[in-house]
């Protein structure tokens, strides 16, 4: 019987075909060099009258600029410009496509092969044969669930990089407002003191002093001036971390208007005792389970136990089927294949140590995060408290110092006393002014800290539950739900 030969040219050009359409819709690179001085460029770029920035405040419901930036002003800033942000923005995006590359299945291979025989009745060899990898025992769902809690935990970082920078902000401009103001009574303390210097000047010409008390009140008068000039320092330096904060560079800070506070407004200002009493229990478990980062943690244990699934689902070996067509002597020969590991030296067990490892490292650390964040809340609580305590007490002495110097006032436009007594006693007055209004700004440093040992705001404090039953989240509790 004669054997009757069909060359497989069709099959060779279809396969050359098939080849040729995988190659379409590949990525090109491109490059994107970065240069050292291109941040410096784009971090003097940051304008309030840049377009982008004007379609922002837009968006957020500002039709125009501030004409007074405050720090709530200064924090729209803060989330257009501020480059910690990006960088949130930038891991997010990895994250995300982490997942991608987690859900990919693996890729099938294709093996082609052509040879020749010295028969002349037969002088050609085809071979074509396929790899189909097959993944078992779930492992392509742990790596998606490991790399969508990752991707969890990198979004939640955009919001924990957005609460620091107001923190920072919020911190930065409660220093700066302090300052300014210790600057001013600075000076108007000192200008009391020279006053004070020129009329014991004369008393000692008149014989009517020694010598020692004008020394004294000289060496108070030099003291006063040289922190006039340490406080003028302190005060640009704090202005250019309060533009950093901002996201603006200095000379584009320098041009807003800023809302600084005014000495009237800090006496003026009134502190609910009351609020201290509602941080119950109940409403600090309510703020622990809003901190991001006490979330992030959970997200970052359910990771963790993901991939605890996924080592312990890489005992089990995948298999490969492998389809293969052979052309030889005129006959088409059809072959199934299944390849597989044989896990006989090891069975992942270093893997899946390393992977339990870990799930109890994420663990202890967020046991660890939660003790940190509770006695910061406490300890915030404490120094609230004890700073109303301050303020409560320095208001009670400036209000009676006031009071005195009322009286020297009324003494010297009677003429019962003379003009050093009252100006003694407008200094004292000065100084008590001075305790009191950095009494305030303690209360508002330790507020700053209170909202940021809850991640909240105080004034969101009334819509938290109150009978919120006492609770902490544990880490398998994400994961069960």
């Amino acid at each position: 019987m004669k054997t009757i030969k069909q060359p497989p040219g069709r099959w060779t050009t279809i396969t050359l075909c098939s080849l040729l359409a995988t190659g379409c819709g590949y990525q090109q690179y491109q490059a994107h060099p970065i240069a050292a001085a291109q941040g410096h460029v784009s971090l003097r770029a940051h304008d309030t009258g840049d377009s982008g920035f004007l379609a922002y405040l837009q968006a957020e419901g500002h039709h125009n600029l501030p004409g007074e930036w405050g720090w709530q002003e200064l924090m729209l800033c803060t989330l257009y410009f501020h480059p910690d942000l990006d960088v949130a923005r930038t891991q997010l995006g990895r994250a995300m496509a982490s997942i991608t590359t987690a859900a990919q299945r693996p890729n099938p291979g294709i093996s082609m092969g052509a040879g020749r025989r010295n028969e002349p009745e037969v002088p050609e060899v085809y071979s074509l044969s396929f790899n189909i990898p097959i993944e078992t025992a779930g492992k392509r769902q742990a790596r998606i669930d490991m790399a969508t809690n990752l991707s969890e935990s990198a979004r939640l970082n955009i919001a924990q990089t957005t609460w620091n920078l107001r923190y920072r902000l919020l911190s930065s401009w409660i220093e700066f407002n302090a300052a300014h103001q210790n600057l001013v009574l600075l000076q108007q303390e000192a200008k009391l003191r020279e006053e004070i210097v020129t009329m014991l000047t004369l008393r000692l010409q008149a014989g009517m002093i020694s010598s020692v008390e004008l020394s004294n009140a000289k060496l108070q008068w030099q003291k006063t001036e040289q922190a006039v000039v340490e406080e003028q320092g302190r005060t640009d330096v704090l202005k250019t971390q309060l533009a950093s904060n901002a996201g603006l560079p200095l000379n584009k800070f320098d041009q807003l208007q800023l809302r600084l506070d005014t000495a009237d407004q800090l006496l003026n200002m009134q502190h609910d005792t009351a609020m201290i009493n509602t941080l119950n229990p109940a409403t600090q478990d309510a703020a622990l389970l809003n901190r991001v980062d006490i979330r992030a943690g959970l997200a970052s244990y359910a990771a963790s136990e993901a991939r605890v699934r996924l080592e312990i689902a890489r005992q089990y070996p995948d298999i490969s089927l492998a389809p293969a067509y052979n052309y030889e002597e005129g006959f088409h020969i059809w072959s199934l294949g299944i390849n597989s590991l044989l896990h006989i030296l090891h069975r992942n067990q270093g893997q899946i140590a390393e992977a339990i490892a870990l799930r109890e490292t994420e663990a202890a650390q967020f046991e660890a995060l939660q003790a940190r964040v509770i006695a910061s809340m406490d300890s915030a609580r404490s120094l609230y408290r004890s700073a109303l305590q301050v303020l409560e007490q320095a208001r009670h002495v400036y209000e009676a110092q006031q009071s005195q110097t009322e009286q020297a006032k009324l003494r010297f436009e009677h003429g019962f006393a003379d003009r050093l007594e009252l100006w003694t006693y407008q200094l004292e007055n000065l100084l008590a002014k001075q305790r009191l209004i950095s009494a305030e700004y303690q209360i508002q440093r330790a507020a700053a800290a209170l909202e940021d040992s809850m991640q909240l705001p105080l004034e969101n404090l009334e819509s938290m539950p109150a009978n919120t039953q006492h609770h902490t989240p544990q880490p398998h509790q994400e994961i069960t739900s």
